[in-house]
């Protein structure tokens, strides 16, 4: 497979200070978002407090999850979208995703480079190697092994910290999600899959705010969030199984759930490393965010020619032809 051009090869540098700088995610359910002179804001009405207005951190979120009952005005997710935060749909909770809207002003430099890597079995194969190798302490212990094997590794990984986790905390554990009804499962299950779907979310808006493919996966397949799931998996087991086990006694499993993951994603600046390993991933020789692109080739459509690379657009080729 003929090598990428350099400049095509290089991450959205403009966009990586951004990105990886923005802190959390913002969950809003059961009120309306607006905008006004000073920034955009959420309405709450209640009984037992009248009506609130919260200013939402636009600016330093990843992701502004609109859960069940929240409606958003055009000028309000405008707003939101021109900060470099994703829009995620979500469920109660944030325990389904939707969809999500993203700026029309990206880059499409990552999903070429992942598009690249993922059309080629090779590549594919060797991108799928370093996501499964990122996951274990030992890499060196990982680096001679096929990805089938390395499937295996990580089959016994998460079924021993499953064990560990129960052990722990002295909940007897088996994973039982009833996709269609939230409230059927046990405490621990909805801490679960509180803790995925936000993980699977904000991974989702990172992916998203950086101009790449969330359906092009090199480990999962056949699924618009593939490629989520794949960075997901990273932290999985790390994050997300920690955060609900111990969240799991808490008289509200689902919401002490988003704070611990809210709290951990502001410590660890997850924001950070998911950029970091996403370009690690996809194009390991090339880890170097300090050198930046000419500042017109970004944001810029061009026409490709099979000959000639990208030509300018906006230009009559009739005369040439």
């Amino acid at each position: 497979m003929p090598k990428l051009p350099q400049r095509l090869n290089r991450p959205t540098l403009v966009m990586l200070p951004r990105v990886s700088d923005q802190l959390s995610f913002v969950y809003i359910d059961r009120a309306r978002v607006e905008r006004d002179d000073n920034g955009v804001h959420a309405i709450f009405r209640t009984e037992q407090r009248g009506v609130e207005r919260v200013y939402l951190p636009t600016a330093s979120a990843a992701a502004l999850l609109l859960g069940p009952g929240t409606s958003i005005t055009q000028p309000a997710a405008s707003q939101v979208l021109a900060d470099g935060a994703v829009i995620v749909l979500s469920g109660e909770s944030g325990a389904h995703f939707h969809g999500a809207l993203t700026h029309k002003n990206l880059t499409t430099r990552w999903l070429h480079l992942q598009a690249s890597q993922w059309a080629d079995q090779d590549s594919r194969a060797e991108v799928a190697r370093r996501l499964y190798t990122l996951r274990f302490a030992d890499k060196a212990f990982a680096e001679d092994k096929t990805v089938d094997q390395l499937r295996g590794m990580e089959g016994h990984r998460v079924k021993t910290a499953y064990r560990t986790m129960s052990q722990r905390h002295g909940i007897p554990f088996r994973r039982a999600y009833n996709p269609q009804n939230f409230d059927d499962s046990d405490p621990v299950n909805q801490a679960l899959t509180t803790a995925n779907q936000v993980l699977y979310s904000t991974v989702h808006s990172v992916i998203a705010a950086l101009g790449a493919s969330p359906a092009l996966g090199f480990i999962h397949t056949g699924g618009q969030r593939s490629f989520v799931f794949d960075i997901a998996d990273l932290y999985k087991l790390e994050i997300a199984v920690p955060v609900a086990f111990a969240s799991s006694s808490r008289p509200n499993p689902a919401g002490a759930t988003r704070g611990a993951m809210r709290k951990n994603w502001r410590m660890l600046r997850l924001t950070r490393r998911i950029v970091s390993d996403m370009q690690h991933v996809l194009d390991p020789a090339d880890h170097s965010p300090d050198e930046r692109p000419p500042a017109d080739d970004d944001g810029v459509v061009h026409l490709w020619s099979p000959e000639m690379g990208a030509l300018a657009a906006g230009v009559n080729y009739a005369s040439l032809s």
